[in-house]
């Protein structure tokens, strides 16, 4: 079933644009993630339930990054409800920042319990592996990650950080640093977020995971290392070392399935287990 609802609004606190898409009542996981990286799960859950545009959903606009489809899936597995976006929205875009986190309000308003969040990343250090566990980050942004009117507390969830460093193809839990992008780090920027603790870089998810896990959901999140930038110190000469990409494949949209994928679906069906 495919739904294309007209009606625009603005914000939806309730996630009430959610039932209206799907006919569902109760999601438990949220997954975003590029096409190229769902190419295992789509064979192994076959055809959604309901599929909307993300663009229909208050607030969310429609990606226009490379690889990135407007589009949201649900699917029922053994009773639990599985949301699957299929794109994101990158605040180097240019829209609104608040619309980079418009999906995580909505989903978190639906009741939601957990969300896996797969974004690519640029490592700056030896990280195990071309699939970083996110176990914790740093906002190099500049800017507040949310809207509160108190502090608030935002976390990785260890539980599910624990599930997915289990897995085959996951190396070793990282912090990752968000960046404004779209331009990766210098040799000399890599030299000094080294210093400062962190393995990669990301552009987006770390933003949409502290609005979910300040609102009580659990999140865990999968960085895909495409690209490696090797930091050299003051005075010395910059090297990188570009176009590293992951496993035998690419992650992009032209790509045919690779390792990646089969990583991201083990992973989904790992949260999974955890909330049945």
């Amino acid at each position: 079933m495919t739904v294309q609802p007209a009606a625009t609004w603005d914000e939806d606190p309730d996630g009430v644009s959610i039932l209206l898409s799907t006919g569902r009542a109760r999601h438990d996981l949220l997954v975003i993630a590029e096409p190229a990286l769902l190419t295992e799960t789509v064979r192994a859950w076959g055809r959604p339930g309901a599929r909307v545009r993300l663009s229909y959903l208050p607030g969310v606009s429609a990606p226009a990054g490379a690889g990135q489809e407007d589009a949201l899936d649900s699917y029922d597995r053994g009773g639990l409800g599985v949301l699957v976006a299929r794109g994101r929205t990158a605040a180097y875009e240019g829209g609104p920042a608040h619309r980079t986190t418009a999906l995580a309000r909505i989903a978190a308003g639906a009741g939601v319990r957990a969300a896996l969040l797969v974004t690519r990343a640029c490592a700056l250090t030896a990280t195990g592996g071309d699939i970083l566990a996110v176990g914790d980050h740093v906002n190099l942004t500049g800017a507040s990650l949310l809207r509160a009117t108190e502090p608030l507390d935002a976390a990785w969830d260890p539980g599910l950080l624990a599930r997915l460093t289990q897995l085959a193809g996951v190396g070793a839990a990282g912090v990752v640093g968000l960046v404004p992008g779209p331009t990766r780090p210098t040799p000399a920027e890599a030299f000094i977020l080294r210093g400062l603790g962190v393995d990669a870089v990301v552009m987006d998810s770390v933003a949409e995971a502290m609005v979910l896990a300040s609102r009580g959901v659990r999140v865990a999140g999968l960085a895909c290392v495409d690209h490696t930038v090797v930091g050299a110190g003051p005075g010395q000469a910059g090297r990188r070392q570009g176009g590293r990409r992951v496993a035998d494949g690419q992650v992009g949209a032209q790509q045919p399935p690779h390792p990646a994928a089969q990583v991201v679906h083990e992973a989904v069906e790992a949260v999974l287990a955890g909330l049945g």
